[in-house]
């Protein structure tokens, strides 16, 4: 019975540690001992601490709070834009719900904004506001939006900052040796797994069936979400 294979350099941080967190779980509860990987599993658990480490320094990054608190900001802002916007569609003079309408087309082109990746997010705010006050200028200056689109301007900006921040000041660093603690963990992860294949050639599969079934769950669980992520991808739109 094989082990399935799992991408798992693909990953995201939080995925991948996840993922190995479950691993180590499933090990433990089946018992190192009685899967007679004892030895190249304590040197996982090694790696896999060091894994922990580095996701939690980067979790908890010196930015974060006033990272969170200027996101929210500029969501209130976009969400204010949007409505305002919304309810000059239903505007009594019906130049102004001409203009409402062109207005919400393009914010309405670029999709729900607050639910973006932080850097997705970022570039597509600054890309509608540059669209609107240079292709819709009569139409923002007819609706009065000039002072929406400052503030958003700004909180977008602000927001910007604070992530060039937390990079300067060593997170960049910080992703670096997590890249590196991640290998070292894929490499231990790959020689327990390799142990557990030759285990299986040379004794009784029935005792490591169990444990490889619950294990390949888990894995097809994680192939999936890359997989469907590789899908929204090839959409237009997608992430790179």
């Amino acid at each position: 019975m094989k082990i399935l294979k799992l991408k798992y350099d693909r990953l995201r941080n939080e995925e991948h540690f996840q993922f190995q967190t479950e691993f180590r779980v499933l090990v433990e509860r089946f018992s190192p001992v009685t899967l007679n990987i004892e030895t190249v599993f304590n040197a996982y658990m090694e790696s896999l601490e060091k894994e922990y480490v580095a996701l939690d320094v980067i979790r908890k990054s010196a930015n974060t709070d006033k990272i969170i608190a200027a996101d929210e900001k500029r969501e209130g802002t976009t969400s204010g834009l949007r409505d305002t916007v919304k309810g000059a569609t239903n505007h009594f003079s019906p130049a102004k719900r001409e203009a409402a309408n062109r207005i919400e087309i393009v914010i309405n082109h670029f999709g729900n904004l607050n639910d973006m990746p932080y850097d997705e997010q970022t570039a597509s705010i600054r890309t509608m506001i540059d669209k609107l006050r240079n292709e819709y200028a009569e139409d923002v200056d007819f609706l009065q939006l000039g002072e929406w689109l400052t503030e958003l301007q700004a909180n977008n900006n602000e927001f910007e900052e604070l992530m060039s921040e937390r990079y300067s000041e060593g997170a960049g660093k910080t992703q670096l040796k997590m890249k590196q603690v991640r290998t070292e963990v894929d490499a231990a992860y790959r020689k327990v797994i390799t142990r557990m294949e030759a285990l299986v050639e040379l004794n009784d599969p029935e005792v490591y069936i169990p444990f490889i079934n619950e294990l390949n769950i888990r894995i097809e669980k994680y192939n999936n979400i890359l997989a469907q992520r590789k899908g929204n991808n090839n959409k237009p739109g997608g992430e790179d």
